[in-house]
């Protein structure tokens, strides 16, 4: 999957001719990098480094690191097309603010190994 989603990336205009979508526009390129490449790789982190133990934890995991895959895809967009519009730079603040908040959520509220202790 992240073998995909390395090529999705920096393959914006064969992934665009495969939906139907072709890209005129440094913003649509970088939308397609980020929206198709950048999913792929935060999916596929997720299953490598995901690691929880309850269903609120796994989602919150999951989103965190789809985020940050969307996020990188798009600042690689930001490189290689250039010409970022203000709308592509309030996308990436989202994603950035809503894998920072996940990732202080799943830290500040760690999983606890076993039941709890007895204390007499």
């Amino acid at each position: 999957m992240l073998g995909a989603a390395v090529i999705a990336i920096f393959s914006p205009v064969e992934v665009g001719e495969v939906l139907g979508r072709t890209a005129t526009t440094p913003s649509e390129m970088i939308n397609l990098r980020a929206t198709w490449g950048g999913t792929l790789l935060g999916l596929g982190l997720a299953i490598g480094l995901a690691r929880t133990e309850t269903r609120g934890r796994l989602l919150l995991s999951l989103l965190m690191w789809v985020m940050l895959g969307i996020g990188l895809a798009r600042a690689v967009g930001f490189v290689v097309d250039g010409s970022p519009d203000g709308l592509q730079w309030v996308w990436l603040a989202a994603e950035i603010a809503i894998a920072a908040g996940c990732g202080g959520w799943l830290r500040a509220h760690p999983v606890h190994g076993g039941p709890p202790a007895h204390t007499s």
